[in-house]
């Protein structure tokens, strides 16, 4: 792909990493080895890892010499749903929203922690611009990538650049409670891909 792009045939090229949250140090081993124009992954307000510590490591090359050049392209931006401010239990799922959301997914939607990002939204703001916001506001984000279900949606999250920006207060509160969980006993996630540098060095 270097060549590629040395002979003029391609101007970026990237990687992705997935589809389930994870992938560690498959992501953070192609961003340090292989420096790519961009990479594709999982990050969200309520899923910060491990897509904060992919972008953190990534900022250290293998090759000291070459500076860190990937930007990254987050996909699931709004935790499956949870993020859109519209869906909270089973039994408020709109009937013509389609696809579906999975039934884990959907049972795993927990109003309270909606309410501890409430302070995030106002009549300028909704909560599935903030969820955009929150990403948009670290530089090395390139772009958003969210899943939209209609034409009213289109058009918040298209506007999602010109609600206000998170200001340093607001983005310490959620890493605040994104260290707590927002509040709520977390259950162990289900990580694919290589999770531990001992295991990334075996392979």
């Amino acid at each position: 792909m270097e060549k590629l792009q040395q002979e003029g045939k391609i101007r970026s090229y990237g990687a992705a990493v997935g589809p389930a949250i994870g992938w560690l140090y498959e992501s953070v081993d192609c961003v340090q080895r292989r420096r790519p124009h961009v990479l594709q992954h999982i990050y969200n307000m309520f899923e910060p890892y491990p897509g904060r510590q992919v972008m953190d490591e990534g900022e250290t090359p293998a090759d000291p010499s070459k500076k860190a050049r990937t930007r990254y392209l987050i996909r699931v931006t709004h935790s499956s749903g949870m993020l859109e401010g519209q869906v909270h239990r089973r039994d408020h799922v709109p009937a013509d929203r389609s696809p579906q959301p999975p039934p884990e997914i959907v049972a795993h939607q927990r109003p309270q922690e909606i309410e501890t990002l409430k302070f995030l939204t106002g009549p300028d703001r909704t909560l599935g611009q903030a969820a955009l916001q929150w990403l948009l506001a670290d530089e090395r984000v390139a772009c958003c990538l969210p899943n939209i279900y209609d034409e009213a949606q289109m058009k918040e999250f298209a506007t999602a650049p010109d609600s206000p920006a998170f200001t340093k207060d607001e983005l310490a509160r959620v890493a605040e409670l994104a260290a707590n969980n927002f509040g709520v006993e977390g259950e162990v996630p289900n990580y694919k891909g290589t999770m531990t540098r001992e295991a990334a060095a075996a392979l």
